[in-house]
């Protein structure tokens, strides 16, 4: 026959899965986790607070496991630089962040004007902003450059919204 599990055991089972013990027991549904909505931002500017900016072009949801990994918006593409994989008006969902690692697609600012989406590259020397777009050089900021003008990671790109 089939043995039975312990009380206990289904307890651990459903912490250990986030469900409840009917659900383990098929008697129940699985909760649908609620989506956050996170506004679209147009465009980010330097020296203004995300959380200031008042050019939400829209809001796209992100599920609730996501959402509380830290704190979200989103970026809508401009120009081609990032083509083929992301194309003008494309929506970028970005995890808030001052720092990345080499190879992270990221949303930077740099001297002031509005923000860019590209690969970074750390090297020894300074940072490198590297386009998909072969049409396109890549950018690099010396050490010096990073600070003096200055160069900032404000988020790392978690997800591409594509549109056609």
């Amino acid at each position: 026959g089939r043995s039975k599990i312990d009380d206990a055991s289904l307890k651990k089972l459903s912490n250990f899965y986030g469900v409840s013990v009917d659900y383990l027991l098929g008697g129940a549904e699985l909760p649908t986790p609620k989506g956050v909505s996170v506004p679209i931002l147009g465009d980010v500017a330097a020296g203004i607070p995300i959380e200031a900016i008042t050019d939400i072009v829209d809001y796209e949801e992100i599920d609730a496991a996501m959402a509380s990994t830290g704190e979200f918006f989103g970026l809508r593409i401009k120009g081609a630089s990032m083509e083929p994989r992301m194309r003008e008006g494309d929506v970028v969902i970005v995890r808030k962040q001052d720092s990345a690692e080499t190879g992270d697609t990221v949303v930077v600012l740099v001297n002031g004007d509005s923000a860019t989406v590209k690969k970074i590259k750390y090297g020894s020397d300074g940072i490198s902003l590297i386009p998909t777009n072969p049409s396109y050089d890549v950018q690099f900021y010396s050490a010096a450059d990073v600070e003096r003008l200055p160069v900032r990671v404000i988020g790392r790109v978690v997800e591409l919204r594509a549109k056609f």
